[in-house]
């Protein structure tokens, strides 16, 4: 579970320095290997589906993204770059490149599944779980959709049919954020108990989203001290004061008027959103203020899920363990390493997204370009000598061509261009080729500069 505060605006493009292979040696380079004359062309979109796998949805959007820079209409990168949108928050960008990718291909389940979710993140339910019914009817598994369009019957208050959709993923795998939902669900429903069994095992591995999830269910079933208590044992004392007003507040709701509140951080009569609640390394608090007498009995379908994960209900209601109530100092020491990692990747994050705006506006002022080199030299200011020399013996083939340059290694190149397209350097390549003049073509990625030589 998490309260949404920023939507990232606009989206990420960054372009790698790509060349093609030398197809002639230059002047200068004469005594390097082949091998090592020009990089090894890079695939943007394997490198997309990687970053997706090691959980760099703001790398895979670049990668996306420059794809969609030479093809717009590529339909698994417009459904790419949707899903890592998505992932870094932005459903804006992510609804756009899902209706993309629709137009494309308009019986597709997984484009629908994607865009309903993304619907979600934008609070419209109804539409939402419309295009979940459109992507099962086309053959999506329901328990792939079922995280989002469990969500999505919260948001419309129908807490039954949503605890049914997080209890189907559940069955079939571990997903902490299902988990949470379901507590959360539970919680709207009045169901305090059920909700707490099933945030038991997470509260127990110091899972900091859990016990954030763990306020959220004491105040929305009526416990709004227990809440702020749970609040101040997780939350920077600032940031837990600026809660109080909002768990005071959470009981009164309709569960509806719930999910929206703990899911995006919304009230019913502003849609002002609540404070993001960050984690904080603080002991973990105690299951007091929480007695047997006041909680509801769990429905049957939270007992088999109880059973599935072996929790037992008075589990919830007994004394926690000594290490979790003190937390002892090799615990505080773990959860604050794993702040400063996040922390850490945080920053990394956003100064990814920093270089991914200074290589878009180099890659726009430097398009993708297609060159022929017709010599080299380590000393740029003298190669306009370089050029005369090559103008007087190679003046029929040079004529009408005028000199450019750019760095390569510890040399600099001397090139003439743009051609119209990489086939046509080749083409002049060849021609020049049979009066002994040594050329080879040269492609300039998106953000290469490249220079006019006066």
């Amino acid at each position: 579970m998490k309260i949404r505060h920023i939507i990232y605006r606009g989206v990420m493009a960054a372009m790698l320095a790509v060349t093609t292979p030398a197809m002639a040696q230059p002047i200068s380079d004469l005594d390097q290997p082949a091998a090592e004359q020009e990089p090894i062309l890079v695939d943007p979109m394997k490198q997309a589906r990687d970053a997706m796998a090691r959980n760099d949805p703001a790398e895979a959007l670049a990668r996306y993204l420059r794809v969609l820079a030479r093809d717009p209409g590529d339909l698994e990168a417009l459904s790419g770059a949707g899903g890592a949108a998505l992932a870094v928050g932005d459903a804006d960008a992510a609804i756009n490149f899902y209706v993309r990718a629709e137009k494309i291909a308009p019986r597709d389940g997984r484009i629908k599944a994607g865009l309903g979710s993304a619907l979600v993140q934008k609070e419209q339910p109804r539409a939402a779980l419309k295009l979940f019914d459109d992507a099962t009817d086309l053959g999506v598994y329901p328990v792939d959709v079922a995280l989002d369009r469990g969500l999505a019957y919260d948001l419309r208050g129908d807490n039954k049919r949503a605890q049914q959709d997080y209890l189907m993923l559940l069955r079939n795998r571990v997903n902490p954020e299902a988990t949470r939902r379901l507590a959360l669900s539970l919680a709207m429903s009045g169901d305090r108990l059920g909700a707490l069994a099933i945030l038991d095992p997470l509260l127990r591995k110091q899972d900091i989203p859990a016990w954030r999830a763990r306020a959220f269910v004491l105040a929305m079933t009526g416990d709004a001290a227990g809440g702020e208590q749970a609040a101040f044992a997780v939350l920077p004392r600032y940031q837990a004061q600026a809660l109080k007003p909002f768990l005071d507040r959470l009981g009164q709701l309709k569960p509806a008027e719930k999910a929206a509140a703990v899911h995006f951080g919304h009230f019913p009569e502003d849609k002002v959103p609540v404070m993001a609640i960050a984690p904080s390394p603080a002991p973990m608090p105690s299951s007091k203020g929480s007695p047997a007498t006041v909680l509801p009995p769990t429905s049957p379908a939270i007992r088999e899920t109880m059973a599935l994960r072996d929790i037992k209900p008075e589990a919830v209601l007994a004394k926690p363990e000594k290490s979790t109530v003190e937390l002892d100092s090799r615990s505080l020491a773990k959860d604050r390493r794993a702040a400063d990692r996040k922390a850490a990747a945080e920053k990394a994050a956003l100064e990814r997204k920093a270089k991914a705006k200074e290589e878009a506006k180099a890659a726009k002022a430097n398009p993708e370009r297609y060159w022929v080199q017709v010599a080299s030299g380590a000393y740029k200011p003298d190669l306009d000598k370089e050029w005369a020399k090559q103008k007087a013996k190679y003046g029929k083939q040079l004529a009408g061509k005028s000199p450019w340059t750019m760095p390569y290694k510890s040399t600099n190149r001397l090139m003439i261009g743009p051609f119209a397209s990489k086939s046509a350097a080749q083409d002049y390549v060849n021609d020049v080729g049979k009066s002994g003049m040594s050329t080879f073509p040269v492609t300039t990625s998106s953000g290469q500069k490249v220079e006019r030589l006066d």
